[in-house]
């Protein structure tokens, strides 16, 4: 089962938002993520066949699970003030999709434009 994560978005402003997958074990202990690929997205609710913005995804430093999401500033500034849905998938070879994580994306609107 994904884990529940929400974010807050400010528009405008470039976002960065990193991740470290993990098993789960006591303690989690971080996983290799070399050789997948992630997907993440925000739509304004969980059905919308519209995707609002696509995450740019970068596997910082993959043998030990981090990844690194994020959204440039003319993404956030193409987001209406409010809330969303996004979830991140990761991907291991043709078939196997799970979802780390899934949550609300609240977009606040600027003030300085």
């Amino acid at each position: 089962m994904a884990a529940t994560r929400d974010i807050t978005i400010y528009q405008g402003d470039t976002y960065g938002h990193t991740i470290t997958v993990t098993d789960d074990a006591t303690p989690p202990v971080a996983t290799d993520v070399t050789g997948r690929t992630f997907e993440a997205q925000i739509r304004r609710y969980p059905g919308s066949d519209t995707i609002a913005a696509t995450f740019a995804v970068d596997m910082t430093n993959a043998a030990t699970g981090v990844v690194q999401l994020a959204l440039t500033a003319t993404q956030t500034a193409g987001l209406a003030a409010g809330p969303y849905a996004f979830d991140v998938h990761m991907i291991t070879g043709c078939t196997s999709v799970l979802t780390l994580f899934a949550g609300e994306c609240l977009v606040t609107a600027e003030v300085t434009r």
